[in-house]
């Protein structure tokens, strides 16, 4: 970011620090731990378990072997953590920092963090704490913001269906990601599926709204086991807060896609009506823990803390 006098940097870097400490706190009231990630990631291991993020946006750093600063944090905290992980353990923690992007001719943009991660409890309450703290942070900086729910287990047993290969599943991902229905109804004419199945990805887009007619919607169009799973753990989140102040703020969307690859379950994106792009974002990633040697329940999210200074910038 760049400045008009130093007065104004200040300024600036004073406001952050407010906002970070007034996020902080919500953690901190709801018992999560501060922890300080690693700024290195093995750049082999980081792109095995990312593979739809370019590597030209990766920061590689060369030593002995490719290293990568960090371009998420999630994944820095669950490489440190599970290989030592304790049976039933549960950890609540929260974390400030900055994860690093290369953007060509622009230069290595370092993007502020806050986030939390909540390891070890696999109830329901784990989400429905998840989902009401983001609902919290979000309100405690503007009223006009709508919190996106999605499912990736929907997505993952839609996309099952057609056999593809990993480009190619990688490709109609991205293509979801950007709401192409044009080119996915061309692209999918290729795969020998049936009818009906290509219909329900052809009206994923069309999966949007409350969460109850969103269901409603979802329930006409063809359903395997593991789409009905995404469905039954949206629904068990619309019950949680279905008597919940933050209703009103609750949007469902089905075609929702992770910039990662790693979740599993639930997901979440905040946006405000007045800037362009999501300010929260997280989810379910269990099947990330297994990458580096147990199952262990994850869920978790994290801020774009200058992306949320943008949106507040008129808060009083």
């Amino acid at each position: 970011m760049k400045y008009l006098s130093i007065e104004s940097e200040l300024n600036y870097s004073k406001k952050r620090y407010e906002f970070t400490k007034e996020i902080e706190s919500i953690f901190v009231k709801n018992n999560y731990i501060q922890i300080k990630p690693s700024i290195f990631e093995d750049y082999d291991n980081f792109k095995s378990i990312n593979k739809r993020i370019p590597t030209e946006s990766m920061v590689k750093v060369v030593s002995d072997k490719i290293l990568i600063m960090r371009p998420d944090i999630t994944t820095s905290i669950i490489k440190s953590l599970i290989p030592r992980w304790e049976e039933d353990l549960v950890l609540k923690l929260f974390y400030h920092s900055t994860v690093y992007k290369n953007e060509g001719r622009e230069g290595i943009k370092e993007i502020i963090q806050f986030g939390c991660e909540y390891l070890g409890e696999k109830s329901i309450e784990a989400d429905r704490e998840i989902v009401h703290m983001s609902l919290d942070i979000l309100y405690k900086f503007g009223e006009r913001f709508i919190l996106e729910i999605g499912n990736s287990n929907y997505i993952e047993g839609l996309l099952k269906e057609f056999r593809l290969k990993e480009h190619e599943e990688s490709k109609l991902k991205n293509l979801i990601l950007r709401k192409n229905k044009i080119e996915i109804k061309s692209y999918i004419k290729k795969f020998k599926v049936e009818e009906k199945i290509k219909e329900t990805l052809l009206n994923l887009f069309e999966l949007n709204g409350t969460i109850e007619e969103v269901l409603v919607k979802a329930n006409k169009l063809y359903k395997n086991d593991l789409m009905e799973k995404g469905l039954k753990e949206i629904q068990e989140i619309a019950k949680l807060i279905s008597k919940s102040n933050y209703k009103k703020y609750i949007n469902c969307d089905l075609s929702m896609v992770g910039k990662f690859d790693y979740y599993e379950g639930i997901m979440i994106k905040g946006y405000y009506s007045n800037v362009y792009k999501e300010i929260l974002s997280g989810g379910r990633y269990d099947r990330l823990t297994e990458e580096f040697g147990k199952r262990v329940p994850a869920i978790g999210f994290c801020i774009d803390v200058d992306g949320l200074m943008e949106a507040s910038k008129d808060r009083s």
